[in-house]
């Protein structure tokens, strides 16, 4: 598998380079056509002092998007714990076989945008009994990916493959943009727009 690697904050050396071509290389294959494999590796300064490494690898096929992403301050750690969750991804694929049948392989051409949004208890600093306006952030990032046609159980299948709380899907019973999410309680909700 050729794996792209993006650095961004970090500074890539020869021996990290190595490091992770053979970290890869024993990565079992999908057995289907990789489109393509980024790992990207990032900086992060903490206000606490010290450097974390974050490595997300995305894997892209023609049926699904495998993602994994790991943080330590180590960054050989932060690139071994990726690629061992992006194997047991590959085998929990493998194994299940979740495929989006071909007809609806044919409408993934839907794009749609993930944003990053400002958590909603900071809408208000409360001090002295007072409260402060509260000035409106910009996102801090913006994400575009393909939204492939599928039904809730697969959707269901794709969160848990990519180990994520909501996950973004055309719904076919619907025919819109629909959001999968996790409930408190372990269960699934969906929500679906309705313009008025």
């Amino acid at each position: 598998m050729d794996v792209q690697i993006k650095t961004r904050d970090l500074k890539m050396t020869d021996g990290l380079q190595e490091y992770i071509d053979t970290r890869v290389e024993r990565l079992h294959k999908v057995q289907e056509p990789v489109i393509d494999a980024i790992l990207e590796l990032r900086g992060d300064k903490r206000r606490s002092g010290g450097e974390l490494t974050i490595a997300q690898f995305t894997i892209r096929t023609n049926r699904t998007i495998l993602r994994t992403e790991e943080k330590d301050h180590d960054p050989k750690v932060a690139i071994d714990q990726a690629v061992d969750r992006m194997e047991r991804q590959i085998r929990r694929y493998r194994d299940k076989k979740i495929f989006v049948p071909r007809r609806r392989r044919r409408a993934q051409a839907n794009q749609a945008m993930e944003v990053d949004t400002p958590p909603t208890d900071e809408v208000f600093d409360v001090l002295d009994g007072e409260e402060q306006d509260w000035e409106p952030r910009s996102p801090v990032r913006h994400k575009r990916f393909s939204v492939l046609p599928m039904d809730e159980i697969e959707a269901i299948e794709q969160m848990e493959l990519l180990g994520h709380d909501f996950f973004v899907f055309f719904n076919l019973d619907d025919g819109q943009i629909n959001v999968l999410y996790r409930r408190h309680d372990g269960e699934y909700g969906v929500i679906q727009p309705e313009l008025k």
